[in-house]
């Protein structure tokens, strides 16, 4: 059997992503000399080359390709133990832990309403991160967080190494303080001219929402953009403009009669995904919400 040094492969990977000995050697903090004995020591121990040299850079092999892709599989599972191994205790008094990232544009109560789930469920030690999605697929790849609350699907390049799952699909309906009362007749040719708070241009909804103001006509104006679902509500109860959110969103303004429901917006939904990688080591309340059924939950 031939045995594979765990340096080796680290040492293999970091050069491979780098393209040179020196670049490799100065993130690794090893001499160049050391590391290409090494590399040259892990070649010969497969009994395969890995680098071709060209215009002084190293460029992975067809068989060096095969081998970066066992490596950043070895890679991850390494981070995951260790991250497993810090985290989770083993003796059955141990709370669970789960830490879920969420992007800045997902609403707060949905946020609540998963991770309340899963702790009344499971009683897991909860830790809520929001930030931008890039941001948390790093953290999720090197296995700092465990899932992702988002407002699209995972990209197909993001797919390679990570799992979408749609958890709610949602109607979009038009909500303004009490004093839009007016604009529910003509619905929605009575948007014409209204200020309007909208998310931002990357956003999902503000495509299908724009979309659905190009089919219809219909021209409101745009006196904000925000991710911030909570900040949008603040505006739109203070009567400074009318917002685009699903129900669940705005149930508690409008039983408090700050917003009012002024029509829905038909066939605009506000669709909302978890995204997630596979572990050896299964956390009991990530499989719990992965599992869950949203769509028919009473969210809010």
């Amino acid at each position: 059997m031939k045995w594979i040094n765990y340096h080796h492969l680290i040492y293999f990977r970091t050069i491979a992503k780098n393209g040179t000995i020196s670049a490799a050697s100065k993130l690794l903090s090893v001499g160049q000399p050391a590391l290409s004995s090494q590399l040259k020591n892990f070649e010969e121990r497969l009994g395969i080359k890995l680098f071709d040299r060209k215009n002084k850079r190293l460029v992975l092999t067809e068989a060096g390709h095969v081998a970066l892709e066992y490596a950043d599989k070895i890679n991850d599972l390494g981070q995951e133990l260790v991250k497993v191994l810090e985290e989770q205790s083993f003796s059955e008094e141990a709370p669970l832990n789960l830490s879920i990232g969420a992007i800045d544009s997902i609403p707060k109560h949905l946020i609540c309403d998963i991770v309340d789930f899963a702790h009344k469920k499971t009683g897991c030690y909860l830790s809520i991160f929001e930030e931008s999605k890039d941001s948390l697929l790093r953290q999720l790849e090197s296995h700092n967080i465990e899932a992702i609350i988002s407002d699209h699907e995972a990209t197909s390049l993001e797919r390679k190494k990570v799992i979408s799952k749609r958890i709610l699909n949602r109607p979009i309906s038009v909500y303004g303080a009490p004093k839009f009362k007016g604009l529910k007749k003509k619905f929605p040719k009575s948007l014409d001219g209204v200020p309007c708070i909208l998310p931002t241009k990357h956003s999902k909804i503000r495509h299908d929402v724009e979309h659905y103001f190009e089919l219809h006509n219909v021209r409101p104006v745009i006196i904000a953009q925000t991710q911030d679902t909570s900040l949008q509500k603040i505006l739109a109860a203070k009567g400074d403009g009318i917002i685009f959110l699903p129900l669940f969103t705005t149930k508690e303004l409008v039983q408090e009669d700050k917003l009012i429901n002024i029509g829905k917006l038909r066939n605009v939904y506000a669709e909302y995904y978890l995204i997630y990688s596979k572990r050896v080591i299964h956390n009991p309340a990530l499989e719990l919400i992965v599992n869950q059924n949203f769509q028919k939950m009473k969210l809010g």
